[in-house]
């Protein structure tokens, strides 16, 4: 069918999506001639560029429903586009628009506007809450503000679906307003409800999911909060500053079982029926909640309480409820004692958080029973004594950091051996003794290995080579990606219910980076480091490591090792951290070293090594503080400047610095033998002159001769000289007389 044999017929419904058109200057004039009779447009997921011409409205008049999400164009949304009375679903998100949003209230039949993910300004006009058949609003992600006021859901009967998230809005409605709908979707994340709960909450019986997460609410959980949500699926107060305990005091009436009218589900009747909340998700991090962690929340699948003042989890992890939690994160919070032996039950449990606490004790044995887990972090407690062996049941385990405790004994040789899908393995700052086990270079996946700051001796394994994912280059899949969903009715398609993913779940690792402790998230991926520093490690750097060419960070200082530096580790390319410091390497730098353009951190400071260091701006440029505590090292940076002749020490020199010691002890023996022969010949002839009264005078008689011969020739020659002098003074003086008096007949 040509175009022009198109141009004569009726078009209604018209559908390309999910092509790749890109260019929007020639779709849209051929749609708009084409027909004006066109109900259905779809051109979603097209990546198309460009601008939707200003007459588009006009020329479309007919159409019901319009989608143009996920594309790349840009500009101001025509105000034709508004004026389309029919229109009952507008989607042009996730595209580049600009400018504001326009009065809506001419869109009378409008159930579905999504206008997320764009780079709309200005305020939202009020016009907005006359459209009284709109059950879906999307206004996310953009730069709109302003204030929300009763005025814009004023006829919204019939929404049920709610986003402003990620915008600055601020909400401005009286404390008694109750709203004209019933949502089962509101996100209202990043507005400004503060400092109190919207009390509006509490008339939304059917909510699934709720996010008033960056809100500014600083209150406490409110009385009625747990009650009025029996439905909900996901919640997220989180980045707050709510207070006080979960649970809120619970009045006379719910301490003795009973149900207040007003309150026909109820939390207490959840408890007492054993019919608890079903929750999918739940996300009250960085708040101010305290208290102990209540056993209800078991329920939930993923369950996120970072950064609080929690006291205990007892009651949530030995709960008798049924445990279907896949995502545990309970760090940075007050939790104390010895951690409940009670992991049988959570079998489906995938990622465990308990870092930075206050956990004493043994690990317990139960965690061997976490036969899906993937990621365990106990760091920054106060775990003691060894690593329970059940855990090597956890053959699933790609994350564990247990760094920051108290830990003991030996590394287990099971890691690596039935535990050998490890992409980061985090022990340091504990007290493992003994050598690093062979079965650890088994752990081929493995990214990030941290065992500083242990009580570690003997050698680096050789075959510390066949860490093959430290041999590769570094790339960002790596990270651990667990999809976690939850099933809610959309109300807004019409096939019916379906399963939306709420979220990706990327885990994290702390490391020590340049000297400072960062977290690494979504960037875990890209690490690739060795860290032995501050151990008794001894032997010689082995030449494989070297072969680990994706490594990103090695640090070996503040050991024991001895030998020269790898000539070969010119080849780890991409290493930015190098740090081989208080050691006792000898020898030279490699001037492989200097090939490495990424390198931004080197210290080689305080061990034996010798000569020159090489040329290239990328050794000489260094502080001089990398090339510390090395004093037969010479040349920049350091003032140590190198010998003329040649860039090292060679034989031959040290050959003729021998020699010069040798002449140096010959010279030092000759003046000692003539001092000692000097003393003894003077004190020879003194004695014999004592001794002896013949020679006594004949010397003495000797002396005198001497001195009258020498006292008449120094007489004599004296007198000569004073004649001599005199006699020039005199014709000097006669010169200057006659020169300044000449004769007559001179004149």
């Amino acid at each position: 069918m040509t175009t022009s044999s198109l141009a004569s017929t009726s078009l209604l419904y018209v559908d390309i999506s999910n092509n790749s058109l890109r260019d929007a200057s020639l779709i849209f004039p051929w749609l708009m001639n084409s027909t004006g009779s066109l109900v259905t447009l779809r051109m979603n997921h097209n990546g198309l560029t460009g601008t939707i011409p200003e007459t588009f409205g006009d020329k479309l008049s007919s159409l019901e429903v319009l989608n143009l999400t996920n594309n790349e164009l840009k500009g101001q949304i025509p105000v034709s586009l508004f004026h389309i009375c029919n229109l009952t679903k507008l989607d042009i998100s996730e595209n580049r628009f600009t400018g504001m949003v326009p009065d809506l209230s001419q869109l009378s039949s409008l159930e579905v506007l999504r206008l997320h993910n764009n780079r709309l300004s200005g305020s939202m006009h009020e016009g907005i809450g006359q459209l009284s058949n709109l059950r879906e609003l999307s206004l996310a992600n953009n730069l709109l503000h302003g204030l929300i006021s009763e005025a814009h859901f004023s006829r919204l009967f019939n929404l049920q679906y709610l986003d402003l998230s990620h915008n600055a809005f601020v909400f401005n409605v009286s404390v008694d307003w109750v709203p004209p709908f019933n949502l089962s979707v509101v996100n209202l994340a990043s507005c400004n409800l503060g400092p109190n709960f919207p009390r509006w909450l509490q008339t939304q019986m059917n909510i699934w999911k709720l996010d008033i997460s960056q809100t500014q609410i600083s209150s406490s959980v409110p009385n009625w909060f747990w009650d009025r949500f029996p439905t909900i699926k996901s919640l997220n107060l989180s980045h707050n500053h709510i207070e006080g305990p979960i649970l809120p005091n619970l009045s006379p009436e719910h301490n003795h079982h009973r149900v207040k009218p007003l309150d026909p589900i109820s939390l207490v009747f959840h408890l007492i029926s054993g019919d608890p909340f079903n929750f999918q998700t739940i996300d009250l991090s960085f708040n101010l909640f305290e208290g102990p962690i209540p056993a209800f929340l078991s329920s939930a699948s993923q369950l996120f309480l970072s950064s609080n003042r929690f006291s205990s989890a007892t009651p949530l992890l030995c709960a008798n409820s049924s445990k279907s939690t896949r995502f545990m994160d309970l760090s940075n919070n007050y939790l104390r004692g010895q951690l409940p032996d009670c992991w049988m039950d959570f079998e489906s449990l995938v990622v465990l958080d308990l870092s930075d606490n206050q956990f004493y004790g043994n690990m317990p044995k139960s965690l061997g029973s976490l036969t899906k887990i993937k990621s365990i972090h106990f760091g920054g407690n106060n775990f003691s004594g060894e690593i329970p062996s059940s855990l090597n049941n956890c053959t699933n385990l790609q994350v564990f950091d247990a760094a920051r405790n108290k830990l003991s004994g030996t590394i287990p040789t099971w890691i690596g051996d039935n535990i050998s899908k490890l992409l980061v393995l985090s022990l340091h700052s504990n007290k493992f003794h003994g050598n690093i086990p062979i079965s650890m270079c088994n752990l081929h996946e493995l990214r990030l290995l941290d065992l500083s700051l242990n009580i570690l001796s003997g050698s680096i394994p050789k075959c510390v080579s066949k860490l093959s994912a430290m041999a590769t280059l570094a790339n960002s899949n790596a990270t651990i990606i667990d999809d976690y969903h939850y099933e809610f009715f959309n109300v807004y398609d019409r096939t019916g219910p379906i399963k939306q993913r709420y979220g990706i779940y990327n885990d994290s690792a702390s490391l020590i980076w340049k000297g400072k402790m960062s977290k690494y998230g979504s960037t875990l991926g890209l690490l690739r480091s060795i860290d032995f520093s501050s151990n008794r490690l001894t032997g010689e750097i082995p030449s494989e490591m070297m072969n680990l060419i994706g490594l990103v960070s090695l640090n070996l200082s503040r050991n024991l090792f001895s030998g020269h530096i790898p000539p070969t580790v010119g080849q780890l390319k991409s290493i930015d951290f190098l740090d081989l410091s208080r050691n006792h390497l000898s020898g030279t730098i490699p001037s492989q070293l200097a090939q490495i353009d990424r390198l931004s951190v080197l210290d080689l400071s305080y061990n034996d090594l010798s000569g020159e260091i090489p040329l290239g701006t990328q050794l000489q440029t260094r502080d001089a503080s990398a090339y510390a505590g090395n004093p037969k090292l010479c040349g920049a940076p350091l003032n140590n400047t190198c010998p003329i002749h040649g860039h090292q020490t060679s034989e031959h020199d040290a050959d003729a610095d021998a020699d010069g010691d040798d002449e140096q002890f010959v010279t030092e023996g000759f003046y000692i033998a003539m001092a000692v022969g000097f003393v003894m010949a003077f004190w020879g002839v003194c004695f014999s002159l004592i001794l002896k009264k013949s020679w006594r005078y004949a010397y003495f008689k000797l002396m005198s001769d001497v001195y009258d011969n020498l006292y008449v020739f120094v007489a004599i020659k004296a007198k000569e000289y004073t004649v001599s002098c005199v006699e020039r003074a005199l014709l000097v003086i006669a010169r200057i007389f006659m020169h300044v008096y000449p004769l007559e007949g001179d004149q």
